[in-house]
């Protein structure tokens, strides 16, 4: 298995709720459109950081930080070789012409981008 992470920053004149809106309601639709019937495509999951802290080796509590991205998404395939020809499709242009409607796209390296290799050492993962 594959998966890639992105993680982005709201667009700035933007509330995050508005941001927010227009991914569920508008990229999400775009993105099923670009990833439907796409052989070795597992799923799309979204996250959004409600929440962020850090903590310091030597201190005892998190501390309340701000974050380094609003959202994330995991994008899950069976190989690498099925990933990157997903990503020739022509359906992904319109889904990358979507993102300055949402994310902040005024700042180099606006997009991050994880490629990991998952484990699970203990327990399952959890399922819908």
């Amino acid at each position: 298995m594959i998966k890639i992470v992105f993680g982005w920053k709201d667009r700035p004149d933007l509330t995050a709720e508005e941001c927010e809106a227009h991914y569920r309601a508008v990229h999400m639709v775009l993105a099923r459109r670009a990833f439907d019937g796409v052989d070795g495509f597992g799923a799309l999951v979204y996250n959004r950081v409600r929440n962020f802290s850090v903590n310091d080796y030597n201190e005892p509590q998190p501390r309340p930080a701000e974050a380094d991205m609003d959202a994330f998404i995991e994008l899950f395939f069976d190989s690498r070789e099925q990933l990157q020809a997903a990503f020739g499709r022509p359906e992904l242009d319109t889904l990358f012409e979507d993102h300055p409607n949402f994310m902040d796209c005024s700042v180099p390296a606006n997009i991050k981008i994880y490629d990991v290799e998952e484990t699970v050492f203990y327990g399952a993962r959890p399922t819908a």
